[in-house]
């Protein structure tokens, strides 16, 4: 079958399969069980039907605190690093940064940030959407701002709608960024939680407990002395340990990475 080159020497067919691609909706993270109807249950974000086991179902679950945090909006000369607000149409962006031991047999099966929707702050029920992308660029809430933020870089994760019904606790969708850690690559700095659509308040997220978030060490940038003869490096993780396991709602307060490895 003959195919006819546009302008610039692109076939009508290549263009259609770019287009097909480019047109797929994401996938979508639910946040509630009405997302998943009569017959499925939302479970850790993804809609799974009764009777089911989750892929999740025999995996060991690991939870980790960013060793750093940020939040800037347009305008903003520093960073906050305790709240986000996202969704009201000024390029609000959180960026989030873990520092995740795996070995190199373990197999990633999901991985989540899990964010603590600060529902005591009034917020306009018009809903929003929340995807992950991958930070390429060094940063440092100290020394961030708008004028001075990392590059970041869409991976096409999906999307988790969130509204002012949809409960405290939200999961973002981060295994691709994840598996791209594991690389080592010197440009995978962390995760940016970005917004789609606009409501007149936006959402607000806990980044950090108050209690910690201020005056709080970095232990990637800002690493521990090494021990006399041993150099030390800012891409040698140091690891914080990951919280016991249970239910991420009894652990508020800011955001969490969880894993799920097999």
């Amino acid at each position: 079958m003959k195919t006819w080159p546009l302008r610039g020497g692109m076939p009508v067919r290549m263009l259609a399969a770019l287009c097909l691609v480019a047109c797929t909706p994401p996938p979508r993270m639910c946040v509630s069980e009405s997302e998943c109807g009569a017959q499925a249950s939302c479970v850790a974000g993804r809609c799974v039907a009764h009777g089911a086991t989750p892929a999740i179902g025999n995996a060991r679950r690991l939870v980790f605190a960013p060793v750093d945090a940020g939040y800037v909006r347009r305008g903003d000369d520093v960073a906050d690093e305790v709240m986000a607000t996202l969704g009201r149409g000024d390029g609000g962006v959180a960026f989030l940064r873990f520092s995740v031991p795996l070995a190199p047999e373990a197999t990633v099966l999901e991985a989540y940030v899990a964010l603590e929707r600060a529902t005591d702050v009034d917020a306009d029920p018009v809903p929003i959407v929340l995807h992950a992308e991958r930070i390429a660029g060094p940063w440092d809430s100290r020394s961030l701002s708008w004028a001075r933020q990392p590059r970041v870089e869409e991976v096409g994760a999906p999307i988790t709608r969130v509204s002012t019904s949809s409960g405290a606790l939200v999961r973002i969708d981060v295994r691709e960024i994840v598996q791209r850690w594991r690389r080592r690559g010197r440009d995978e700095l962390g995760v940016a939680v970005v917004a789609d659509g606009r409501s007149a308040t936006g959402l607000a997220f806990a980044l950090a407990p108050s209690d910690v978030a201020r005056g709080r060490r970095d232990p990637v940038l800002s690493p521990e002395v090494a021990p006399a003869g041993q150099p030390a490096s800012p891409f040698e993780p140091h690891v914080a340990p990951p919280s016991s396991v249970g239910d991420p709602r009894g652990q508020l307060g800011g955001p969490r990475l969880e894993l799920y490895v097999r």
